[in-house]
């Protein structure tokens, strides 16, 4: 694995930390193939996929020196953040710094995003004569709403992490004080739900939201939580005022 990204599974949580500050932590295409492999190395046991980053700036996009000589292309970053939205498992980002352009992309690949009051975002693609992903803009808009979208979109202007916050785009917004005891307690409470409940809703809610809702497969999903020893046991932890221990099965 490249050594700009740190990949860790521990128990029911895999966590990935871009780690290059000097570069803004820019993806180049040593980093996608590492995310990449990542992805595909986590095992059902986990429940949980976290990106976090190191340094001033989350993520500053896709290497753009590499773009140049055209050792990768937009593509490339497009498929590395498409196969983080289409895991199975929930999915969060923790943003403790500012983001550019592509950077953004990582944010709304994820499923929850917790960010530090302060910091801002900005895509500046419009002010170099770049389009933005097209799969991010899609992304993005069936996400947040084309009002958002557009605004970052089309002003460049950097929009701060409490604007975002205001239009749901920022699920937890915290001080830099309480990121870790915060980040510490979603992590616990989104492991330690019913995960077949959690990636049938989650397959569901992705399916509306890409316009491929199947209803047969979404019902399929939901009987197979009714039918789950999972929900014997959470209907048994209630009745017995107790954590649940969930197998999955």
């Amino acid at each position: 694995m490249a050594d700009s990204i740190r990949f860790t599974i521990d128990g029911s949580l895999a966590e990935l930390t871009l780690a290059a500050p000097e570069r803004r932590n820019a993806i180049g295409s040593q980093e996608i193939q590492a995310v990449k492999a990542a992805l595909s190395s986590i095992p059902e046991s986990c429940r949980l996929f976290v990106i976090r980053s190191e340094g001033p700036v989350f993520c500053a996009g896709a290497n753009l020196k590499e773009i140049t000589d055209g050792t990768m292309n937009g593509d490339d970053f497009q498929s590395m953040t498409n196969a983080i939205a289409e895991l199975p498992i929930p999915t969060l980002a923790i943003v403790e710094a500012d983001v550019f352009g592509g950077g953004a992309e990582l944010l709304f690949s994820c499923d929850f995003r917790l960010a530090v009051e302060g910091k801002k975002l900005m895509i500046p693609a419009a002010a170099v004569g770049l389009c933005y992903p097209v799969e991010g803009i899609q992304r993005m808009t069936q996400r947040l709403g084309s009002t958002l979208v557009r605004r970052l979109l089309l002003t460049t202007e950097p929009v701060l992490f409490k604007t975002l916050f205001d239009y749901g785009a920022i699920d937890w917004l915290v001080t830099e004080a309480s990121v870790g005891a915060r980040s510490a307690a979603v992590i616990n409470k989104l492991t330690g739900l019913a995960p077949m409940s959690l990636s049938a809703m989650l397959r569901i809610i992705k399916m509306v939201e890409t316009n491929t809702f199947d209803r047969s497969e979404a019902q399929l999903l939901a009987d197979e939580c009714s039918a789950s020893e999972d929900l014997q046991e959470g209907l048994r932890a209630q009745r017995e005022k107790r954590a649940p221990v969930f197998k999955r099965r």
